[in-house]
């Protein structure tokens, strides 16, 4: 296929999808309007039904519970298939980290970053938590506070060594973490089968509305969905950092 014909393919496939994007932005309802009806049943029977206090963790974790399940094992798979990617070849070989940088050997890191790191990383991880464990009463989530927890490790790199990390992630500690994270959504989700129910139909108590302890399996789909993106982008940070410092090509003689 020579250049002419690929560049005329190519410009009409994008003015089909030009065209398209075109028509379904300006079918759109003006803001601040919903059409639908989906919006005033959710707000109408979030509060009676799970106590909840905002509509989203309500639709995440209830009403379209089973599509989230598939959108953490997508996070799963991904993770997998970056981690596959990112492993050591034949023609490479494992180093010492300071090895592939002997212009820096022995140079530490400057007081404030270390300090901003000390600083970063016990409020990252504090915030990170309160996001997961507040995600079915205010704004947030596992999804939210997982991203969070995973930077607060970031900065024990940022602030110090390639080690600092690794003593983080010995042992296959977050890739046990990332497996039981997902695994639980699915077992708290498979639970309600045991007694004739439907999957993820709430066994727990609702509790009283609008405290920490409520909405029933809406705090624990949160925590292991945090557990599972927590888990997975310290895996990829580790995995990215050890691609970038540690491995290298064998040099052919």
């Amino acid at each position: 296929m020579n250049d002419r014909l690929r560049n005329t393919l190519f410009g009409f496939a994008a003015a089909l999808l030009a065209g398209g994007l075109v028509a379904a932005f300006t079918s759109l309802p003006t803001f601040g309007r919903q059409s639908g009806a989906y919006r005033a049943l959710v707000l109408e029977s979030m509060e009676p039904m799970r106590h909840a206090q905002q509509a989203v963790a309500a639709v995440t974790f209830d009403y379209r519970g089973f599509d989230t399940l598939a959108e953490e094992f997508i996070l799963f798979a991904a993770v997998a298939g970056g981690l596959l990617l990112l492993r050591r070849q034949e023609d490479e070989e494992t180093r010492e980290p300071t090895d592939q940088a002997p212009d820096r050997a022995g140079i530490e890191a400057a007081p404030a970053v270390l300090g901003l790191g000390v600083v970063m990383f016990p409020f990252t991880l504090l915030l990170g938590i309160y996001v997961v464990l507040h995600g079915h009463l205010t704004p947030g989530g596992g999804f939210q506070g997982g991203v969070l927890v995973a930077t607060a490790f970031y900065y024990v790199y940022l602030s110090g060594e390639y080690g600092d990390l690794l003593k983080i992630k010995r042992d296959h500690l977050a890739s046990h973490l990332e497996a039981a994270g997902a695994m639980s959504y699915a077992i708290i989700g498979a639970i309600p089968l045991l007694s004739g129910y439907h999957y993820m139909r709430n066994l727990f108590p609702l509790g009283v509305s609008g405290e920490l302890l409520s909405t029933g399996s809406l705090p624990l789909l949160n925590t292991a969905v945090g557990i599972e993106v927590a888990s997975a982008f310290v895996l990829l940070i580790a995995a990215f950092l050890r691609q970038v410092l540690v491995i290298r090509r064998e040099k052919k003689s």
